[in-house]
């Protein structure tokens, strides 16, 4: 809770007014009690009409009172909690936004979204409804209990005495439940996690035949969120049962120890009437205390969840503007890296220079280390030795949001945002032309966009699901090329594109961007052959490097590569 009220803040103000406000309805809780208490009194012993009215005004105003207070402190309560619930979701976007590759590689955007939904419904129960309730409860009971203190002190030991028994109960009972909520919401990630990937993956899952799998997986998560939910509701049970069973004793104790105290004429009959009217605001409490802790518990595992994602560590911030342009624009010097949790480096004294207008390939079989380099360039990453330069200026000084203003990347897994294409298109460049667009697009070969129903206006779908991968790709292509980026990075950009689609786009690319910059992480040796150099990676090393002529003629891994693909395609064909 320390660290809720934390993140809200200058909003404390607004619990602090409900607080004040379940203050003020508790003492006109109690008042009200002896108000009553006392009229009974009064009129059993037949006094007059004025004493009667004095004490039916203060009566009338306790509850004015109790009445204005109660909806002033729901209505501070219910926007605590609004402006609260937004805050966290803010704050946990941007630090999503802004969160290292490092810290994200662990996370699944599944459980992230359980985290803000599920997570964050029972977090705003927790700061609306429930921890109100406990101090107004709470605070209640001990009011009620002083005030019956001080009017009979054999009556009020007879009404409290169970509540020392059911709190040590419901200390016992609510241990488990932390662990058991925490467990289950985990769970509830996970079902989440697989949920999305049911609906994001459904063509791979058609196609592998692996919806069995799928579904059994979902079906565990839920399994063991049920289990877990179910462990915990059998704690509130009980927690509840016996809350009931001992908030009947306060009454019974009461009527019959004050009934005849009232009829040896040792109290009033009118106190007798404000301890049995007290007697429910101490056993109510008693009764709903289990469940409202259980509930409290689950509350605070939940904000636990979410309160982590605040906690993500995020990318540095500062750092110098290097120059826009440079004789040597990407200049690795003796490179090795590891990915966090991983013992075989991906790279290994790696080093490659790219120069100013160059076409560079950087080409050899999966995991031979290629993307990484891509991902040390871009600054995501930062290498256990040796240095990284971009424009002759170390990646580790450069500000991180300049750098990548140059650099345009466009990855092997096209994301596309559910808007339009040329929506799509305009997130390199919020503020391009339409001109500026349909060039990117012609480039990018993205003839299909003319044949849609409402063209460039067309919406893609759910990270573009409604195209195929070859489409994805293209319009990934076309926002990269309108950024307008000195340096242009494909991570295998279209490795979905059939063979003379490819060569298409890299001709097209290279004649309408001649001066610009081109490194191309490339699995088809076919598209990157008239590159102006060739990186060839095998175990996180360069063992090879040269024109595509030179590297056949040198009879190495790359001629090994270039023979391979060449015998697949021809029988293929």
């Amino acid at each position: 809770m320390k660290r809720l009220f934390h993140e809200a803040g200058a909003l404390t103000w607004l619990a602090a007014g409900a607080v004040i406000s379940a203050v003020i309805v508790s003492v006109a809780i109690v008042a009200l009690a002896d108000v009553f208490g006392r009229a009974l009194s009064l009129v059993v012993a037949g006094a007059g009409v004025a004493a009667l009215r004095q004490v039916i005004i203060v009566g009338v105003a306790a509850g004015a009172a109790s009445i204005g207070c109660t909806f002033l402190s729901k209505l501070l309560a219910g926007h605590f909690s609004e402006r609260l619930q937004r805050r966290i979701r803010d704050r946990a976007v941007e630090r999503l936004a802004h969160a290292t590759a490092a810290a994200m590689h662990g996370e699944h955007s599944g459980d992230v979204q359980s985290r803000l939904s599920s997570d964050m419904v029972v977090l705003e129960q927790l700061v609306r409804t429930d921890v109100l309730q406990f101090i107004s409860q709470s605070l209640t009971a001990l009011l009620a209990a002083a005030y019956m203190l001080s009017r009979n002190w054999l009556l009020t030991i007879v009404a409290v005495a169970p509540t020392p028994i059911l709190l040590l109960v419901a200390s016992y009972l609510t241990k488990p439940l932390g662990p058991l909520m925490t467990s289950a919401q985990e769970a509830l990630g996970r079902a989440g996690v697989a949920t999305q990937e049911a609906v994001s993956g459904a063509e791979v899952i058609r196609a592998m035949n692996i919806g069995t799998a799928i579904t059994a997986r979902h079906e565990h998560a839920l399994m063991t969120w049920q289990e877990r939910s179910v462990s915990a509701a059998h704690q509130v049970a009980k927690l509840y049962s016996t809350g009931v069973t001992l908030s009947i004793m306060p009454f019974i104790a009461v009527f019959g120890v004050g009934g005849y105290l009232a009829l040896a004429h040792r109290i009033e009959l009118g106190l007798l009437f404000s301890f049995v009217q007290l007697v429910n605001y101490l056993s109510f409490p008693v009764q709903e205390m289990p469940r409202l802790l259980g509930r409290i518990r689950q509350g605070t595992a939940a904000a636990h969840r979410v309160l982590e994602l605040l906690d993500l560590p995020v990318e540095r911030t500062g750092g110098i503007r290097g120059p826009d342009t440079a004789n040597e624009v990407i200049s690795l010097e003796n490179v090795s890296f590891a990915y966090p949790g991983t013992a075989e480096p991906s790279l290994r004294d790696i080093s490659l220079t790219v120069r100013r207008g160059q076409k560079v390939a950087l080409v050899g079989g999966s995991g031979s280390g290629k993307s990484t380099v891509v991902r040390l360039v871009t600054g995501d990453y930062s290498p256990d030795t040796g240095t990284v330069l971009v424009n002759g200026l170390s990646v580790q000084d450069w500000d991180l949001a300049a750098l990548r203003t140059g650099i345009a990347v466009v990855d092997q897994e096209a994301f596309l945002f559910g808007d339009s294409v040329s929506d799509n298109v305009r997130a390199g460049r919020l503020r391009a032309t339409k001109t500026q667009v349909d060039e990117a697009l012609d480039v990018a070969a993205a003839d299909f966009v003319d044949d849609m129903a409402q063209g460039e206006g067309t919406l893609v779908g759910d990270m573009g699901g409604r195209l195929s991968g070859g489409q994805r790709q293209r319009l990934a292509l076309a926002r990269a090329l309108v950024k307008e980026a000195p340096l242009i990075v494909l991570d295998e950009a279209t490795s979905a594109l059939d063979n003379e689609l490819e060569r298409r786009v890299y001709a097209q690319l290279l004649e309408h961007y001649p001066d610009k910059t081109v490194v191309a992480v490339a699995h088809r040796l076919t598209t990157i052959q008239d590159a102006d150099m060739i990186y060839v990676f095998d175990h996180g090393r360069v063992v090879e490097e040269g024109t595509h002529d030179s590297l056949l003629a040198a009879d190495g891994r790359y001629a090994l590569l270039w023979n391979l693909q060449q015998t697949q395609e021809n029988n293929h064909e």
